[in-house]
C-alpha cells in the first residue's frame, strides 16, 4: 500500500531519532508529492536518496594522513576544528556553539539518517508502483546500495570495527538501525555492530542480485552494477569474507574502467583542478557523490591542518601520485591536495580500490596456504603499481607475508588518502596509536596523542542525536586531552 501523501522534501518521518516530532512532522500542504509510478520513485531517489551534504566532515581531521602546520589562517572556525584535531571528547558541543561551521558540515549524522529515510520509503513502496519489473528492480537496487553505504559510514564512524580481535561484534553497540519509515516516539536503541553489518551485507547482496546482468551506464551520479559490486567487495573485505570480496571485485572489474596511467596523466589546473581523482573526469571514476567538507575553515589547505609528514614522505620520487594526488604548494602550508577538485564532490568509488580490495583478500588466503591466491596478489599489485610509478620494484612471493602486508597497506594508504577510508582502515588494523601536532600562531608546537585502542576510535555521538533519541547511549569518552609542548 502506498504511503499517504509523501512530501518530497519532508520524507524524514523517522527523525524522531534526531529531533522532536514537532520539528519534522509538518502539516501536509498542497504541493506534496504522491508517488504512484516507478519513475516518480526514481526521481525521489535522485533527489533525496543520493546525499547532497557532507557524509564525513570528521574522520579526515582525526586520522594519521593529516597533521598541523604553520598558518596565518587562525579564525574562530579553525580554532573550533582544533578540538576535533586534538580528539577532544566535547568537540561536538563546541562546534554546535559556534556559528562559524556550516550546518551542512556539522549535521552529518542527521543528514545520513534523513537520506536513509528516503531510501526506506523507496524500498517499502517501489515494488507496488506502476512500472516495469526491470525499472522497479533498478530503483530498488540503487536504494539498497545507498542505504548499505550510509550504514557503513555510520557504523564505522561511531562503533568498534567488525573484525576487532578483542571484542565481539555480536555484543558491541553499533548505531540505531532504522529500516522502516514510521515514527518511533520512544527513540531507537543502538543495534549491535553485527546486526548493522548483517543488514549492510543483506542490502548490498540484494542490490547486486537486482542489478543482475544489467550493466547499463546510467552515469557516474547513480550507482550501477559495477558500483554495487565494488561496494560489496569493500563490505566483505571489512567483514573478512575473503572469497566474497574477490568474487565481487571480479564482477566489478569486468566492467570497470581501466586503471589510469598516472605517469602520463596531467592535472589540468593545480590551483583548482577539475580532473583530479574526486571528479567525474578522472578516468577511473565509477560513482561519485556527496558535498566536499574539506573547504574553507574546514579545509586542509591554507588552514593550520595539512598533509602529515608520515604520508608525504611515503611517496618516493618515482611515484606519480606525489604530483597527481598531493603536490608542494609553494605557500605556508606544505601541500596542495589535488584530489579535492573544483566540482566539490566528497567521495568517489573507482577502479584502483577494486585492485586493492581483491589483493588484500588474496593475500589473506595466501597466508592461509593458498599458493594460487599468492600469485593473484602479485598480479594485482603489479597491475596497480605499474600505473602509479615511473619505475618500481615488482613484488614477489620471496618476501615474507608480513612484508607483503606492509607493502599492501602502504599502497592502500597512498592510493586512497583523503577519500574517507583511512580512519576506518586504521580501526580494522587494530586501532594503533599516533600523534597530531598543533602548530600555534606563534610557531609553538604541542603534541597530542591518540592512544592504542583509544576511546575516540568510536567517535562521540553529537549532542543533537542524544537530545532527541532517549534510547541512544553515548560512546565512552576519553578525558579532556592535554598536549605536550615540544
Amino acid at each position: 500500500m502506498y504511503m499517504n501523501r509523501i512530501k518530497i522534501y519532508g520524507i524524514i518521518s523517522m527523525l524522531a531519532l534526531l529531533s522532536s516530532c514537532d520539528d519534522f512532522l509538518k502539516e501536509v500542504s498542497q504541493d506534496e508529492f504522491e508517488p504512484k509510478t516507478t519513475a516518480a520513485f526514481r526521481e525521489l531517489m535522485n533527489g533525496e536518496g543520493y546525499i547532497i551534504n557532507a557524509t564525513d566532515p570528521i574522520t579526515y581531521m582525526v586520522d594519521d594522513d593529516v597533521d598541523g602546520c604553520k598558518s596565518t589562517y587562525w579564525t574562530a572556525g579553525t580554532r573550533v576544528r582544533q578540538n576535533l584535531f586534538e580528539w577532544q571528547p566535547d568537540y561536538w558541543r563546541l562546534e554546535d556553539e559556534s556559528s562559524t561551521i556550516l550546518p551542512t558540515v556539522t549535521g552529518s549524522y542527521k543528514h545520513l539518517y534523513k537520506t536513509i529515510a528516503a531510501c526506506n520509503i523507496i524500498i517499502e513502496n517501489v515494488l507496488n508502483s506502476d512500472g516495469t519489473q526491470e525499472e522497479k528492480d533498478i530503483v530498488m537496487a540503487e536504494a539498497k546500495t545507498m542505504r548499505a553505504f550510509y550504514y557503513w559510514k555510520l557504523v564505522n564512524t561511531y562503533a568498534l570495527p567488525y573484525n576487532d580481535k578483542l571484542t565481539s561484534p555480536n555484543t558491541n553497540p553499533g548505531v540505531p538501525l532504522v529500516l522502516q519509515s514510521e515514527v518511533k516516539e520512544t527513540g531507537m536503541p543502538r543495534a549491535t555492530v553485527a546486526e548493522v553489518y548483517n543488514q549492510i551485507e543483506a542490502d548490498i547482496e540484494e542490490a547486486c542480485r537486482l542489478f543482475g546482468d544489467d550493466t547499463t551506464d546510467r552515469g557516474k551520479y547513480r550507482v550501477s552494477y559495477t558500483a554495487a559490486h565494488l561496494f560489496a567487495s569493500r563490505v566483505h573485505l571489512f567483514m573478512e569474507h575473503w572469497d566474497k570480496a574477490i568474487e565481487h571485485a571480479d564482477k566489478a572489474l569486468a566492467k570497470a574502467p581501466k586503471l589510469c596511467n598516472l605517469p602520463r596523466y596531467t592535472i589540468d589546473n593545480v590551483n583548482s583542478p577539475t580532473n583530479g581523482v574526486i571528479s567525474v573526469k578522472f578516468p577511473e571514476t565509477i560513482f561519485i557523490c556527496g558535498m566536499k567538507a574539506t573547504k574553507g575553515e574546514c579545509g586542509l589547505m591554507g588552514t593550520p591542518y595539512n598533509v602529515s609528514t608520515s604520508l608525504s614522505s611515503s611517496f618516493t620520487i618515482m611515484d606519480s601520485r606525489a604530483n597527481a594526488y598531493i603536490r608542494p604548494s609553494g605557500y605556508d602550508y606544505p601541500y596542495r591536495i589535488l584530489k579535492f577538485c573544483a566540482d566539490e564532490h566528497e567521495f568517489t568509488w573507482r577502479t584502483a580500490e577494486l585492485y586493492l580490495n581483491r589483493a588484500e583478500a588474496e593475500l589473506e588466503l595466501y597466508k592461509q596456504g593458498n599458493a594460487e591466491a599468492g600469485n593473484a596478489f602479485i598480479s594485482d599489485m603489479e597491475a596497480l603499481m605499474s600505473t602509479r610509478y615511473l619505475m618500481h620494484t615488482a613484488p614477489t612471493l620471496s618476501s615474507s607475508a608480513e612484508e607483503l602486508q606492509q607493502l599492501l597497506r602502504s599502497e592502500r594508504r597512498k592510493e586512497l588518502c583523503f577519500e574517507g577510508i583511512r580512519f576506518f582502515d586504521l580501526k580494522r588494523y587494530g586501532m594503533p596509536s599516533y600523534t597530531h601536532t598543533v602548530v600555534g600562531e606563534s610557531g609553538s608546537r604541542t603534541v597530542y596523542t591518540l592512544e592504542e585502542r583509544d576511546e575516540f576510535y568510536c567517535i562521540p555521538f553529537p549532542d543533537e542525536a542524544l537530545d532527541h533519541n532517549e534510547a541512544l547511549v553515548q560512546n565512552p569518552l576519553h578525558p579532556h586531552r592535554v598536549g605536550v609542548a615540544e
